[in-house]
């Protein structure tokens, strides 16, 4: 059977391979494509190459695309079968927020409720900051927040929107908020039993409290959340915030910290625990480190590798969701301090157990790894493997700082969950990359000692969520095996961090699926196209003729993430 080489998709371009012909005066190759099926607009001559990337396609838009061949005497054989493509549209911002809704007028340190809305032309979630004045920023979160000032005067609130790819709004109209001092002559000026510093309505012995912020007070607002649904039939207490319980303040742990909280408490009965928001920063620059929402490490994260620094303080903190939708407030905030990594005692970002021999040249260019910064390698500790991380196929700075290998037998390897282990003959590899701007796009190449197994695919490992997850659309491997060219982006799939900060921690491997059977599943379809071209149902549209070169026979496999896998084998008449 033809070696098949495995090629892809990005935006506004696409990528297709096929195997050679055998025609001993076979000159080459052209390609056929357009926007209508069977009507190929444009072409071009590939000459005897057997992959090419046809750019400059529009977002947005479905592409058909066709091959032929043609000999030394300029005879061309008829179109193969036909592989059909849509470019993805390009991610669009989402409209500007409306002007936050809310109490114009408050006293110092009163807590104050606003909500703004907007909409994703492309339909994605959307999640809100606030601008509270002052360059005051509050977390990206719900639509609708809440802040008090410490300070007398005019403050102007905006509102920014961001969708689940990242596409951010500009912020939206601003709402003046007047902040004057508390009353002083007297605490409690309508007797209603609140200081005048902590009544929204100093003057109403009825109302204090206004928790929407709408400037009618919660004994008169039919809907005092302004989620739409009455107060009457809202019986749903956000649980208790949660108690951080270890690390003890400033405890020095290690480099996979385990966080716990005390156990979850909820006003409601029968409100079950759902989620934990887990949040780490690091202290010096207010760094988010990790950001992520897991329903099933409730009240305990054993952090997941190279996500912190050695010898590094940092701050943490949770919050607790009911089973009904009901978030806490954010924890009390809690600290440690990370030891020294013992096991990397030269601080090169490679465990000691792990280091490769000095002269080792994994990308070939004749210089030993050892001396080049863009690349580290490791010796697998478990067998004569090496694997090598080298960054600067992106066009924008990429710096690798931590690279290390793990068989760790807390990972379930069955990642098609077919009840059988699967195999990873080079084991699960962590690698860190820092890029110039959080968000940025990453293109490392991954080195083998060893060529990859054939039927082997690069796949994501999830340590919180315990998932395993197909990366193949974005690891494109080399003819030969030795290499793999991967893509990744800050704060996307795959990023262990869970937010956009300017590191990528990337946990992933090679896997053998016990169930995949080889390439016997690409042996059937090839089979199943065959047949049908013998048939009449497909095939060229122009009859190959004797002495011409044969027609090309396309495999198409579409994988995750809507990109396109093709495979065209060209065969002899």
């Amino acid at each position: 059977m033809a070696v098949l080489i495995s090629v892809w998709a990005r935006a506004e371009q696409v990528t297709l391979a096929w195997d050679a012909n055998t025609e001993t005066d076979l000159a080459g190759y052209r390609i056929h494509y357009g926007t209508a099926s069977g009507s190929y607009t444009a072409s071009v001559d590939v000459h005897n190459v057997i992959t090419y990337t046809v750019t400059g396609l529009n977002a947005g838009q479905t592409y058909y695309f066709a091959a032929s061949a043609y000999d030394t005497s300029g005879t061309e054989s008829g179109y193969s079968i036909e592989v059909r493509h849509s470019i993805p549209a390009a991610n669009r911002a989402p409209s500007a927020p409306s002007t936050p809704s809310g109490a114009s007028s408050a006293m110092v340190n009163t807590v104050l409720a606003f909500t703004s809305s907007a909409t994703d032309p492309d339909g994605h979630s959307l999640e809100y900051r606030y601008d509270w004045g002052g360059e005051v920023l509050s977390n990206w979160g719900v639509a609708g927040q809440s802040h008090s000032w410490t300070g007398v005067g005019q403050y102007t609130v905006k509102a920014q929107a961001r969708d689940s790819l990242g596409a951010v709004s500009v912020w939206s109209d601003g709402k003046t908020v007047s902040i004057s001092p508390n009353q002083a002559s007297s605490a409690d000026l309508d007797g209603d039993g609140v200081s005048n510093d902590q009544d929204a309505f100093p003057g109403n012995p009825a109302e204090w409290r206004d928790s929407d912020g709408d400037g009618i007070g919660d004994n008169a607002d039919p809907d005092d959340n302004n989620n739409g649904i009455a107060d009457a039939l809202e019986q749903n207490t956000p649980p208790d915030a949660p108690l951080p319980v270890a690390p003890a303040a400033n405890e020095i742990v290690g480099l996979t910290a385990l966080l716990r909280t005390a156990a979850f408490q909820d006003p409601d009965a029968g409100d079950s625990h759902a989620s934990s928001r887990w949040q780490i920063v690091q202290s010096a620059d207010g760094r988010v480190v990790l950001d992520v929402t897991s329903a099933t490490d409730l009240t305990s994260l054993q952090v997941p590798r190279l996500i912190l620094d050695e010898n590094t303080v940092y701050q943490w903190r949770v919050i607790f969701t009911d089973s009904r939708g009901a978030s806490s407030t954010w924890s009390q905030t809690g600290s440690f301090v990370t030891d020294f990594d013992l096991a990397d005692g030269n601080g090169n970002g490679i465990p000691d157990d792990q280091e490769a021999d000095g002269s080792i040249d994994l990308d070939g260019d004749g210089r030993p790894d050892a001396a080049q910064p863009e690349i580290k390698s490791i010796a697998l500790p478990a067998s004569a493997h090496k694997i090598g991380v080298q960054t600067g196929g992106s066009g924008k700075g990429v710096l690798i700082t931590s690279l290390e290998s793990a068989d760790e037998d807390i990972v379930d390897f069955d990642v098609d969950l077919d009840g059988i282990s699967d195999e990873m003959p080079f084991g699960i590899i962590h690698f860190k990359l820092i890029v110039d701007t959080p968000g940025d796009e990453a293109v490392v190449t991954v080195y083998f000692s060893d060529p990859a197994p054939r039927n082997g695919r690069w796949y994501k490992y999830d340590a919180l969520r315990r998932k395993w997850s197909d990366f193949s659309a974005q690891a494109v491997f080399s003819a030969d095996r030795m290499s793999m060219t991967l893509t990744l982006r800050d704060g996307g799939e795959g990023d262990a961090d869970g937010v956009i900060n300017g590191v990528i921690v990337d946990p992933a491997g090679v896997v053998v699926a016990s169930s995949s059977g080889g390439d016997s599943t690409v042996s059937s379809i090839a089979g199943d196209l065959a047949n049908a071209s013998d048939s009449g149902s497909s095939g060229c549209f122009i009859q190959t003729v004797a002495g011409e070169p044969g027609c090309p026979l396309i495999l198409l496999s579409l994988l995750g993430l809507g990109s396109l896998v093709g495979v065209w084998r060209i065969r002899a008449a």
